[in-house]
């Protein structure tokens, strides 16, 4: 009886293993299908430059999470086709930051603080204005500097320069440091599987010593100055915006909120907190602490749209 069973095992194990593997392939296919319906499988790709690290190639027309519009344009910047050269009367502005100014494949490109920003403008009788959102996820102070130093500023007039606590935390972030892709993965899954990873990788990382932090900090306060210094050289008026996070818009420390200010009052160029925009809304404006949910870049575009038309009407 045991060797029939034995055999009887032996013809039954290639029929139990096609099953499993139909069952696991199916699960993958669906899998992939409803990852490919949230908007994953088409990440936006990124270069990788010594100067300023990376930053998402050009021309790329993508529907991301919830079906929204990523749009990079041929200068590698989030918004529509601009020229290289600014058009005679037209006002264009910059938007320079990290995570938060780019806004995420979740918002879509209309929505965006820059293009809401432009807009506010737009209804306040400027007739020609252009959006240009240069923001990166995970750039810091040295990146943003990087960036002008090899562009000039793409001959904008108006310089929006974006900060966050983070922001003082971060050397120059490179492209291995961060789950972003230089080439398309193959399938949603594996986009997944690369996000999954970072998650798990980044959970082995230690904080640096306070005093390395206080270091840091300092040393991208003098990188905003030089932010700062580049576009008045430029001549382009300069508008600093301080984007508290939850934590510190109901209490919790902003640890380089007032040595943003302060510097840029120091070398008289404009600053905004967004603070006060943020405490009037009535309801979510986060998605997760940090980064704003469609209507937190609705308040803060036109915040920001508001103070720059004050700032040029003075001009």
């Amino acid at each position: 009886m045991t060797g029939a069973r034995q055999r009887s095992a032996a013809r039954m194990l290639p029929r139990f293993l096609g099953i499993a593997l139909v069952v696991v392939t199916g699960a993958a296919a669906l899998a992939e299908v409803g990852l490919r319906i949230l908007g994953l499988g088409r990440p936006v790709l990124y270069d990788n430059r010594l100067a300023y690290g990376f930053r998402p190639l050009p021309d790329q027309d993508l529907r991301r999470i919830g079906n929204s519009r990523v749009r990079v344009n041929a200068l590698g910047l989030r918004g529509p086709d601009v020229t290289p050269t600014r058009p005679a009367g037209t006002t264009r502005l910059l938007f320079l930051g990290d995570s938060v100014t780019y806004g995420g494949s979740y918002v879509d490109d209309e929505a965006v603080l820059s293009s809401v920003a432009a807009a506010e403008l737009r209804g306040a009788g400027f007739s020609a204005v252009e959006a240009l959102n240069a923001g990166v996820n995970a750039w810091g102070p040295a990146n943003i500097l990087g960036l002008i130093e090899t562009t000039g500023g793409f001959d904008s007039n108006v310089w929006v320069v974006i900060a966050v606590d983070d922001d003082f935390r971060r050397e120059k972030t490179r492209i291995g440091e961060v789950p972003y892709f230089n080439i398309a993965p193959r399938t949603a899954l594996e986009e997944v599987l690369v996000l999954g990873a970072y998650q798990l990788l980044t959970s082995y990382k230690l904080p640096k010593p306070a005093a390395d932090d206080r270091e840091l900090a300092e040393t991208n306060l003098g990188r905003y100055r030089s932010i700062a210094e580049a576009g008045r050289q430029r001549g382009a008026s300069v508008l600093f915006v301080w984007h508290p996070d939850a934590n510190g818009l109901h209490g919790g420390p902003q640890r380089n909120r007032e040595a943003l200010l302060n510097m840029a009052a120091d070398k008289s160029v404009a600053a905004l907190d967004l603070a006060e925009a943020y405490g009037a809304a009535d309801g979510i404006i986060y998605v997760d602490g940090l980064h704003l949910n469609p209507e937190g870049h609705r308040l803060a575009g036109q915040a920001i749209g508001r103070e720059l038309v004050r700032l040029l009407r003075d001009r």
